[in-house]
């Protein structure tokens, strides 16, 4: 383990997506060569009292459950050593907050994988913190919490795409790939990211809204002409706003977008979809609706679709609250 240097594993936050990832990192524990890792899953309230007490069940698209113990489950990182290796998979308004926890624990070696939703999130972690080693990526996979203690993987394949740290381009992957391998964890190395970054938030960011604002399912957005219309309409603003970034997306990536909305089981909903049904006090919509309008004002690119469907999903938001 020594000289792989990544005997310390953080898993921040979990959700459906570090649900996933700390199930199958924590399986490593029982492979000989990794004798000695220790993985500590980062959450809090009900779901972390289960996961202490009996261990985090996980439910495959296939309907198998396992059970994974983790080597601690913790609310804090007060007591921990300096990290080797955080997937940080948190939801986007959590994000400054588990940041500047991890700070302390991190240091040049660190390596930091956020998988959570948007197009400019290493962009936010540097904002914060300039240590470690940062690599840009995303994940597509459906997933979310069923009870306290209880995950479920409902669609996608879990696979990682990840790429090159420009502060430290010195870096050596290899050892953090075959880490993955070993996970059963698939996954796609690109020397620049961003461009499958943003693919990513093509489908998330467009379906969310939409989920959103309609109420449908992913499944239902793509039987609606005027829903999918919408949601196109929203993804050629946001390839707008890649291109004006320098990220020139391929010619066929709003139809590749709706190739994998059709891959998902019919009733799958978006993260978002769901916290709003859930009424929950924050959501991810700033970080779809509230980012995309700032970037366009920024940079002068109209985006009055996701201006319109943001406007309501605002208004009506605070018509809740009130």
């Amino acid at each position: 383990m020594k000289e792989r240097g990544m005997e310390n594993i953080v898993v921040f936050g979990i959700g459906g997506i570090g649900g996933y990832l700390g199930s199958r990192l924590s399986e490593l524990k029982e492979i000989p060569k990794y004798r000695g890792l220790e993985v500590t899953f980062v959450a809090r309230g009900e779901h972390l009292e289960v996961i202490r007490k009996n261990g985090l069940a996980f439910l495959d698209p296939r309907g198998e459950e396992t059970l994974h113990r983790p080597t601690r489950a913790v609310d804090s990182l007060d007591s921990l050593p300096k990290i080797d290796l955080c997937f940080i998979c948190v939801k986007g308004y959590d994000l400054e907050g588990a940041v500047r926890a991890l700070d302390p624990k991190i240091s040049p070696q660190t390596v930091i994988i956020p998988l959570l939703n948007g197009a400019d999130i290493s962009e936010r972690i540097r904002r914060i913190t300039d240590k470690g080693i940062l690599l840009p990526g995303c994940i597509y996979i459906g997933a979310n919490i069923v009870k306290p203690g209880k995950v479920q993987q409902t669609g996608g394949k879990g696979l990682i795409i990840l790429g090159r740290d420009p502060k430290n381009r010195d870096f050596k992957k290899e050892p953090l790939l075959t880490l993955l391998e070993d996970a059963r964890v698939p996954y796609r190395w690109e020397e620049d990211p961003r461009q499958a970054i943003w693919e990513k938030y093509l489908f998330i960011a467009s379906f969310a809204l939409v989920t959103g604002l309609s109420g449908k399912s992913i499944g239902g957005v793509m039987e609606s002409i005027e829903l999918r219309t919408k949601t196109r309409q929203i993804m050629e603003e946001i390839s707008a706003l890649a291109k004006a970034k320098g990220v020139i997306l391929p010619a066929d990536a709003l139809d590749k977008v709706f190739a994998t909305a059709l891959s998902f089981p019919f009733e799958t909903k978006t993260s978002y979809q769901r916290d709003l049904e859930q009424r929950k006090e924050k959501t991810e919509g700033e970080l779809f609706g509230g980012t995309i309008l700032r970037l366009g004002e920024e940079m002068k690119i109209p985006t009055p679709v996701t201006r319109e469907v943001w406007t309501t999903l605002s208004a009506f938001n605070l018509g809740r609250r009130n």
